[in-house]
């Protein structure tokens, strides 16, 4: 019951797109009625909506939480992790001086803990209900939420960025939505500049895009049009797109090489690192 419940819950955030999660128009709506001393935990309630954020409510050290106070233990794990991150994968690659770009930033954790270590951080985003979630629950004085349309992407300056980063974005993306992010990512990077993409290769779990689109039961259908899907890709073809839109330097490491121990489900993934040509 309360799997068909979760599931109604995320029809009714999603967004005319797919894969927007908490982009229906209410939900950004209903935080902005909100007064500000109940905007944060109305910010953690919308996140929960999204197949995206806080799934883990039965793990055996919440499962006698409130709702309320689950929640808030998620958010503090959301920080943990990205620090994580930050500390073990990004630190090295960014300076004082940069202008960071966090593609698919979702809530902001990862943006803000960026935005403590660098000039300025964009952070773009497809869902305008996870961006007003960030703004409530992960803003700096440095970093500018963006919606990740036309006229967001534009309000970031074209060759004005130093360092692209992006996690838990490029496995739900298809080839030919990818394809126009690694565009735009070429087209905003300064000469030199680094690209860090988390990424999912197969491994016999994740199934291909091709295989997503080609289940025509009504089960698979379902999920391709309301649920997460998520597309595993071989390395090679990873390395081919990307070098096919300009970038060159392409290595492909385990996240597990880098983080010591298991921290998040990205632990048994990989980062792709790449560079726009000087």
């Amino acid at each position: 019951m309360r799997k068909i419940l979760n599931i109604a819950k995320w029809i009714a955030a999603l967004g005319s797109s797919p894969q927007t999660f908490l982009g229906a128009k209410w939900v950004s709506r209903s935080l902005a009625r909100t007064s500000d001393s109940k905007k944060r935990i109305r910010a953690l309630r919308l996140l929960s909506l999204s197949p995206h954020y806080f799934f883990d409510r039965e793990s055996h050290e919440r499962k006698n939480f409130s709702n309320d106070e689950y929640l808030d233990a998620a958010f503090q794990s959301g920080v943990v992790s990205r620090q994580l991150i930050y500390d073990h994968i990004l630190k090295d690659h960014l300076h004082t001086g940069d202008i960071v770009l966090d593609y698919g930033s979702g809530p902001g954790f990862l943006a803000k803990i960026i935005a403590g270590h660098v000039t300025q951080v964009y952070a773009c985003d497809i869902s305008e209900g996870a961006l007003a979630c960030a703004q409530v629950l992960n803003s700096a004085a440095n970093l500018k939420y963006v919606l990740a349309d036309d006229e967001g992407i534009n309000g970031i300056p074209d060759g004005g960025i130093n360092v692209i980063v992006s996690f838990a974005m490029a496995q739900h993306l298809s080839d030919e939505v990818l394809g126009h992010v690694l565009d735009i990512c070429m087209r905003k990077l300064k000469a030199g500049g680094k690209l860090l993409l988390h990424i999912q290769l197969l491994d016999g779990i994740w199934r291909s895009e091709e295989e997503w689109k080609s289940d025509n039961s009504v089960k698979g259908k379902l999920k391709f049009r309301y649920g997460l899907h998520c597309f595993g890709r071989t390395e090679e073809s990873y390395r081919n797109k990307v070098a096919n839109h300009g970038f060159e330097n392409i290595t492909i490491i385990k996240v597990a090489d880098l983080i010591p121990d298991n921290f998040d489900d990205i632990w048994s993934q990989h980062l792709l690192q790449a560079r726009k040509p000087e």
